[in-house]
């Protein structure tokens, strides 16, 4: 008879690491932009589109994204321009893997600009890439062996079954309230987005997402008039993920990437149309609850057994969760007179700070672009996707904000676990000395029935059966009868 032998392929974290990332941007106007007289706001929007593994090399390609709102030189009206920049960073991982899985989120550190002169702008963008590179390195666990008991410990873990990264794009128009005059430029655009179903089904993952817009434009007036329009569409992705199976759960995390607003003529042929075109990039791990046991150990009680252990790390005490945060946050602001607020975004940045951005008017009806971080309490986890559901404000006072939040997440939470498995026995040819037929044994609280049989070359089973016991651990001390095989 051979040993019998389970080959255990399980993913688990082989490398970690937080990169940050330093680029300098020089942006020249377009030809078809007035020349800037003051920037009212610069920020950059970056984030990771794909990633390639070959060779031990692990290759991130993203993008940042930067929106400027401007004063023009020429009118003294607001304006805007974007630009868009690609990134590639490779970092080496030691190890050869065949079937990898990355989770990558961006952390926004900080950006700040220099004007040059009318037209140029210099850019530093600072931000950090969080990497989690998941493998399967299979390990060989010996489940049975002639003339050997082989201990085998329960166990409850998360198996990671794949990740993807994606694209679901984007097309709709939004129509200008009735009322108000028609589109010269569009100058803000605030947008949010996040799930509203998670459906998996065997090998792929349907995502039904829900986004929200909010545009500033200017109205063709001859004084310049800034006007709101908001719009809300849904999104549905379907993802492959080959493995995954309809009891599997998925976090899935939602950002917006590529954006493209232009005003846009309607059937009387007046701009009263906005345009949107863009994509949503979609984050997605599967994990599933695996039950299972282990060999952890072995003896012979005639012969001597050498035992060789391989390493393997698993997802222990796993759990999903989901709920909602209702509360509320004030925001102040120095140095800012707030008569007016034109318009105000509140999402999640970094997974655990609530971010306020508005556009307001000062007493000197000056249109000033406002931003605040707040750290929000919320658990930490393995891996979650945390969104902003609604949200309304009341202004304060001059310099103060109070928002009222109903934020949403879903989240896994795990406690990786490194395990010694049996992958080789060798039983030695030469017999040890008999064993007594009995004895009588002091034992200790919450000693292991196993460790007691294992020292007097006889079995759990019998153990149990002449003293009666039904845990393979003793809960309190005790005196055992141990017989012998």
């Amino acid at each position: 008879m051979e040993n019998n032998i389970r080959e255990i392929k399980e993913k688990c974290n082989v490398f970690s690491k937080c990169m940050d990332v330093d680029l300098d941007f020089q942006e020249n106007l377009m030809s078809y932009n007035d020349d800037l007289l003051k920037i009212v706001r610069c920020c950059v929007n970056n984030f990771v589109v794909n990633t390639d593994y070959n060779n031990g090399v692990l290759t991130i390609y993203g993008k940042s994204k930067i929106y400027l709102t401007y004063v023009s030189e020429t009118s003294s009206c607001i304006t805007t321009a974007d630009f868009e920049e690609d990134f590639q960073k490779s970092i080496t991982i030691e190890g050869n893997y065949d079937d990898v899985t990355t989770d990558i989120s961006v952390v926004n550190r900080y950006s700040n600009f220099r004007v040059i002169n009318q037209r140029r702008i210099d850019i530093h963008n600072a931000f950090a890439l969080n990497i989690k590179v998941c493998a399967c390195n299979p390990v060989n666990m010996i489940e049975e062996a002639p003339n050997v008991l082989v201990r085998r410990d329960s166990v409850n873990y998360l198996s990671l079954i794949g990740t993807s990264y994606a694209r679901a794009e984007f097309e709709e128009e939004a129509m200008i309230p009735a009322d108000s005059d028609v589109i010269r430029k569009i100058i803000n655009t605030f947008s949010a987005v996040h799930t509203e179903e998670v459906k998996i089904i065997k090998n792929k993952m349907l995502v039904k997402a829900s986004a929200e817009f909010s545009f500033l434009y200017t109205t063709d007036t001859e004084n310049e008039v800034i006007k709101k329009c908001e719009k809300s569409i849904s999104i549905s992705k379907i993802i492959d993920i080959n493995g995954i199976d309809e009891e599997d759960k998925a976090i899935v995390n939602l950002n917006v990437g590529n954006m493209y607003v232009k005003p846009k003529v309607d059937k009387n042929n007046e701009l009263r149309m906005i345009e949107i075109l863009g994509d949503i990039n979609v984050n997605a791990s599967v994990f599933r609850q695996v039950s299972g046991s282990l060999s952890t150990d072995s003896y012979a009680t005639e012969n001597e057994v050498n035992n060789t252990f391989s390493k393997i790390s698993l997802n222990t005490n796993g759990e999903f969760l989901s709920d909602i945060i209702n509360d509320k946050a004030v925001f102040e602001f120095d140095n800012i007179n707030i008569v007016e607020v034109v318009d105000l975004s509140l999402n999640i940045s970094d997974g655990k700070n609530l971010e306020l951005t508005a556009f307001v008017r000062n007493e000197n009806s000056e249109v000033i672009y406002i931003s605040q971080k707040k750290e929000i309490s919320i658990t930490s986890f393995s891996a979650s996707a945390v969104y902003v559901k609604s949200f309304d404000y009341v202004i304060n006072s001059s310099n103060e904000i109070s928002v009222r939040f109903l934020i949403e997440y879903t989240a896994v939470k795990f406690e990786e676990k490194t395990f010694n498995v049996l992958s080789e026995i060798k039983v030695s040819d030469k017999p040890m000395a008999d064993s007594p037929a009995l004895v009588v044994y002091f034992a200790k609280e919450q000693e292991a029935l196993w460790d007691i049989a294992k020292k007097f070359r006889t079995s759990v089973d019998l153990i149990k059966s002449e003293n009666e016991l039904k845990d393979d651990v003793l809960d309190t001390r005790r005196i055992l009868l141990i017989p012998g095989m």
